[in-house]
Formats: structure tokens, sequence, C-alpha cells
């Protein structure tokens, strides 16, 4: 799943924003470590779930998120930053599953910021627009609507890349177990 980007950078993970990541080609000062948590995108209702569901669409991610977390401790990473969907601080109708592993995500973000930063690594989470891990923004729901002078330009090198960059430098050597809500203003949850 991870693979070495051409300055100090592993983006792990699957799916059309991991892809995007990679071919952006994207150098960093700090060895850094992305995780581009694996979401389901399939809405179902909350009492509906199976446990087929609840295993594809959590614990399989979580097990994933876990492993790609210990690989960029065990490589000596400064910088390990998990990007997950804004859906998970505010909840969506049929999307509990999805809300839980992206909140699941930014809980272990905060464990790990405090357990490895002794050894000189920060871990942050990224917070994005649902439609970039390819959930319908429909199905979700706005919680307050973005100012149009906030609204990306569209593209993950456009959108993504400088948040990264800026994450993964050694000026941010302060910032750690934080998340920063990076979608424009649409849900502005804390």
């Amino acid at each position: 799943m991870g693979s070495t980007g051409p300055a100090n950078i592993v983006i792990d993970g699957t799916g059309a924003l991991a892809d995007s990541l990679r071919a952006a080609a994207i150098a960093v000062e700090c060895p850094t470590t992305v995780v581009v948590t694996r979401i389901a995108t399939r809405a179902v209702p909350f009492d509906q779930l199976t446990d087929a569901d609840f295993d594809e669409s959590w614990e399989q991610p979580m097990r994933e998120a876990i492993e790609a977390f210990q690989a960029a401790h065990h490589a000596r990473h400064e910088r390990l930053i998990a990007l997950v969907p804004t859906i998970g601080m505010s909840g969506a109708a049929g999307l509990a599953h999805v809300a839980a592993t992206a909140e699941a995500v930014r809980v272990m973000v905060k464990s790990a910021a405090r357990q490895w930063g002794a050894d000189g690594m920060t871990v942050n989470c990224i917070a994005l627009a649902p439609e970039l891990f390819e959930i319908d923004p429909e199905a979700v729901g706005a919680v307050s609507l973005a100012p149009l002078a906030l609204a990306g330009k569209g593209s993950v090198a456009d959108d993504v890349v400088p948040l990264i960059r800026m994450v993964a430098s050694a000026d941010a050597h302060h910032i750690t177990g934080a998340t920063l809500n990076a979608d424009g203003g649409l849900w502005m949850t804390s």
C-alpha cells in the first residue's frame, strides 16, 4: 500500500485520493508518512449494518491504519499525517460506520502523538471534504455552508498537497495531536 515518493515521503493507502497524492510527487522537508484512511462510501442505515458491513467498513480500515502508523514509527519518520473525511466530526444519516472510522483515526492520532512525541515524531490529522474520499456530498449534507471565497480550487494537488507540505515542514515541529479541518469551511467543527 505504501510507496516512497520523490523526497522523504510515503503515501500509505488506496483509492483515488492516495493515487492523486502519489501522482503529485510531493517533496517535503521531514521524513513523513501520509496515511489515507480507507473509508466506506456506501450509505447503510445504522440499524441495518451487518457484522460483515462493520468488518469491511470499520475493522479492516482500522487495522490498516494501525499498521501504517506503526510502520511510520518503525521507519523513524518525523511526521505522520492521517487524512480523514470531516464526516467523523459531525456524522450523517446512513453513514455511522464511515463517521466511526474517521473519528477513531482522529483519536488514534492524539494517542500516537502523546506516545511518540518523545521519539521526535509529530502526529496530526487533516480532515478533508467527504467527496475527496468518494463519499457523495449529497448523502452527507452540510452542517454549514462555506462562503464561495473559501471553496477549494478543485484538485488534490492545489488543495491538499500544500497542507501536507505545511504539516511536514520543520517549522511545524510544535504542532502535534491536532486536526486541521481543511474543507473550505463546509463543516466548521472543532
